[in-house]
């Protein structure tokens, strides 16, 4: 990944997954598909590189732009967890008896 850095903001070339977390209070997202579920304490975040749990406490989403991908949350972050996504059958199964 290049980050270009000839301005004051960062460009960050479409289709990248970039996190970035200040002082685990406040985290950016991009390239997200879809939030399969969420609430105070857990985040389940659908990325390009694969299923995102995020665990903490007091979370809200803050800016989300499904067009565009990008996802804001504050709050006490704890832990992030990556998953592969799970293909074929088993998905199926999964979302049916889940």
């Amino acid at each position: 990944m290049q980050i270009q850095t000839e301005s004051p903001a960062y460009t960050i070339p479409s289709g990248d997954h970039v996190v970035t977390m200040r002082n685990r209070k406040r985290m950016d997202l991009t390239s997200v598909k879809t939030i399969d579920r969420f609430d105070q304490e857990e985040f389940l975040v659908r990325t390009s590189q694969g299923m995102l749990t995020i665990k903490g406490e007091e979370l809200r989403i803050v800016h989300l732009d499904v067009d565009k991908g990008l996802l804001t949350l504050e709050g006490s972050v704890a832990t992030l967890q990556y998953d592969e996504e799970e293909t074929g059958s088993r998905n199926f199964l999964h979302k049916l008896f889940g």
